[in-house]
């Protein structure tokens, strides 16, 4: 990433928090290689298509998340048409489970590694308190687990909270086949047919929301890859780390 000056670095990659600025922990995970990403822009007509529609995927994504976050605070928003079949798995979810949170859009720093995060939810899921973070992705990805273990290392470091576990919610929407078992997703405007193993004439269903929550496992193997992470991060914006005496 190319940065001008000393604050579009700082800004872009972590925040300030007092005096003391802290590197911005999906800046740091942001190190790691993602092959399905090179993937999807192979797939698009330029590198400026593929920056539209993840652009517009990420819009879509954060309406999502924002509304479902004001469904945990106990309030009653407005639910967009577009997002309507997604917020009702959601819905599905919460009456399928005794899900109470403690904490949304927390702000976490580790003073012992020196980064800061901001998490999505501290909730406590039939009895068992942990981290929830919130994806809007047609799969749950490994990654994901590098992202939380940081998170809970933070939490971990106010020495007054119980063992934690860590959840993956991930909600999305898409169309099924009536004749064969594909699915087609178009979120930001990426038409996408998976599953379609034989030809066919498809008939396309109503919009499908779906909730999956899925535990990971303890966190420490992923924080040893969050701090890799680091590591590397720390390699490639050396040239403004020295300036600012990190």
């Amino acid at each position: 990433m190319f940065y001008r000056t000393l604050e579009e670095f700082k800004n872009a990659s972590g925040y300030t928090v007092g005096s003391v600025w802290y590197p911005r922990v999906t800046a740091i995970v942001g190190m790691k290689a993602k092959p399905g990403l090179y993937k999807f822009y192979a797939e698009q007509e330029s590198f400026e298509a593929g920056e539209a529609v993840k652009a517009k995927s990420a819009e879509e994504g954060t309406l999502t998340h924002d509304t479902v976050e004001a469904i945990l605070r106990g309030e009653s928003p407005v639910i967009p048409e577009t997002i309507k079949p997604v917020i009702e798995a959601f819905f599905n979810f919460l009456n399928s489970n005794k899900v109470e949170a403690k904490l949304i859009e927390e702000r976490l720093i580790s003073n012992k590694y020196r980064y800061s995060g901001t998490m999505d939810v501290l909730a406590e899921i039939n009895g068992r308190l942990g981290v929830l973070d919130v994806k809007t992705s047609y799969s749950i990805f490994r990654d994901y687990g590098i992202q939380t273990s940081a998170y809970v290392e933070a939490l971990n470091e106010r020495k007054n909270l119980p063992e934690l576990t860590r959840w993956i919610l991930r909600l999305d929407q898409s169309q099924k086949c009536l004749k064969c078992p594909a699915v087609l997703r178009t979120k930001g405007g990426n038409i996408k047919v998976r599953g379609e193993k034989n030809f066919c004439n498809h008939e396309w269903s109503e919009m499908i929301g779906e909730a999956e929550l899925k535990e990971l496992p303890p966190y420490q193997k992923d924080f040893n890859a969050f701090l890799a992470c680091k590591t590397l991060w720390e390699w490639e914006n050396e040239f403004w780390l020295s300036r600012i005496n990190y």
